[in-house]
């Protein structure tokens, strides 16, 4: 059985984790195909959006196969999270609109798959957790890193320091998630929002996320640098010549990614 289904929905792909029996859990197998996968989609010019999400009723993730991780020496051990942490900067640096349709558990190593995903979208039987810190360790993959950019310092402390579970609507209060929808509503809900990014430059989605994603913690005049940087060169392409032809001729625009 394949641990990670590839599916591409109009201009939308799919990826699902498919280890439901293990809670979906990240083998070394299963992040070394994700890897692939996400590079696939980044460099494939019919792809929009790439969509993460988890097979089985359980779990979207429930992070590191720990059964798998005890057989390791403490130098594969740093491996293995160094793969955790290549799997995320792929999601990072996407060109491509990443959303994360959440259901069931979402811990550890998952959790920190969602947090580098652009958007999360979760079902209203979502659990967000860091076990971590019960195990004598951290999030070893940039958990630390995110989740404070995401929901500020005071609440990430607080899901890190007490290792709470929270569930999806709390999750949206403090803005982990963008949106709670029921379960059988989660992955037409990420299809929904797929389906409005096509309506956008791919060029300029590119351009404005590595702006934010690279900006956010520059100081304000070289972040300012570096949105120009990133902004001026669109002017010249072909998609903002035929996006604005487009709104004088009062039609949607057609971009080619060029």
């Amino acid at each position: 059985m394949a641990v990670l289904v590839r599916e591409k929905i109009d201009k939308a792909v799919v990826l699902t984790l498919n280890r439901p029996e293990s809670m979906n859990a990240l083998s070394h197998e299963l992040v070394g195909r994700l890897i692939e996968a996400i590079k696939d989609a980044s460099e494939d010019p019919d792809c929009r959006s790439i969509i993460l999400t988890g097979a089985g009723d359980k779990a979207f993730c429930a992070g590191t196969d720990l059964k798998e991780r005890r057989s390791l020496s403490p130098e594969e051990k740093w491996a293995q999270s160094r793969g955790g942490w290549n799997l995320n900067q792929a999601l990072f640096n996407s060109p491509k609109a990443v959303i994360a349709a959440v259901g069931g558990w979402c811990l550890g190593g998952g959790f920190e798959l969602a947090l580098y995903c652009d958007i999360r979208i979760a079902a209203d039987d979502a659990r967000f957790g860091w076990p971590e810190m019960t195990l004598g360790a951290y999030p070893g993959s940039g958990a630390a890193l995110m989740l404070p950019r995401i929901v500020g310092p005071a609440q990430a402390k607080l899901l890190f320091f007490t290792a709470r579970r929270i569930d999806a609507h709390e999750a949206y209060r403090i803005g982990l998630v963008e949106r709670v929808v029921s379960r059988p509503a989660l992955l037409e809900a990420a299809l929904e929002f797929a389906g409005e990014v096509e309506r956008t430059s791919p060029l300029g989605l590119a351009a404005v996320k590595r702006s934010v994603n690279q900006g956010s913690d520059l100081p304000l005049d070289e972040a300012a640098k570096l949105d120009q940087m990133l902004r001026r060169p669109l002017e010249g392409t072909r998609d903002y010549e035929e996006g604005i032809r487009a709104h004088f001729e009062k039609r949607k625009p057609v971009f080619a990614g060029r």
